[in-house]
């Protein structure tokens, strides 16, 4: 039997990792919020601030294609790495039928998930390497990973459990950001100003730099390659955001 336990009133967590758990989970977290600029409460504002923007008509459009899901029938999806659950809650508006589970581990988020309804759950992981008890084999319908690949050390071990976990015919939708030439980057991150024209510290430029190479990662080609690798099959790659960014739909095949 799985077993939750109550951190605060506002979540729940997991109890599923296996491996160094707290000690992982803590460093992941550390990396989580140096990623996010060494402010969480900032991190936890942009995500409100950018939600609409982050799924907008060209998302939902993607998402209306791809997501197979019957809309009068109770289904099972998870938002991996579910920030403060704003689409979660969404889909619950819209489908209060459907079984919906959020995986998130940054504290910063996790404070900001208000009262939830009761078709939604938030479970904590550190989904570099997630339990396989996390979810049971074949039951989830469908997974949306929006913008969490780059923050990850590597996907593999997710990819690979995903195999498991959803059903025959199950559907993994990916977005996230992608490579880029630097120019492309810089002139992107600087809203257009000159870089010699800046007077930027040896601390923010140490953090431009680091940034480009957290979120240029992967190209489109190999996000396919590294799915197809672990047994997804690709139904659809879509560029957005002039480029810088990709929607994938892939597909969990109806049999090893």
């Amino acid at each position: 039997m799985r077993r939750f336990f109550i951190s605060g009133p506002r979540y729940t967590a997991f109890l599923g990792w296996r491996y160094a758990a707290m000690d992982s989970l803590t460093e992941l977290q550390r990396y989580l919020e140096r990623h996010h600029g060494g402010n969480g409460a900032l991190a936890a504002e942009r995500t409100f601030a950018s939600h609409q923007r982050n799924h907008d008509d060209v998302f939902m459009a993607f998402w209306a294609r791809h997501s197979n899901l019957q809309p009068n029938q109770s289904q099972q999806i998870a938002d991996l790495g579910c920030g403060p659950g704003l689409f979660l809650k969404d889909l619950s508006n819209a489908h209060p039928s459907w079984q919906l589970t959020g995986i998130e581990c940054a504290p910063y988020m996790l404070e900001r998930i208000e009262t939830l309804p009761k078709n939604i759950q938030v479970r904590i992981a550190d989904l570099n390497a997630p339990a396989r008890e996390l979810f049971s084999d074949a039951t989830l319908d469908l997974a949306l990973a929006n913008r969490l690949v780059h923050e990850l050390h590597q996907p593999i071990t997710l990819f690979c459990q995903l195999r498991h976990w959803l059903k025959p015919g199950g559907r993994l939708l990916l977005v996230d950001m992608v490579r880029q030439p630097i120019k492309n980057y810089l002139s992107h991150e600087l809203k257009g100003q000159a870089l010699r024209d800046l007077d930027l510290s040896p601390a923010q430029l140490h953090d431009l730099f680091q940034h480009f190479l957290e979120h240029n990662r992967y190209t489109s080609e190999d996000l396919c390659d590294l799915l197809t690798l672990c047994g997804f099959e690709i139904l659809e790659v879509e560029a957005i955001r002039s480029g810088r960014a990709v929607q994938i739909a892939a597909r969990n095949p109806n049999s090893e």
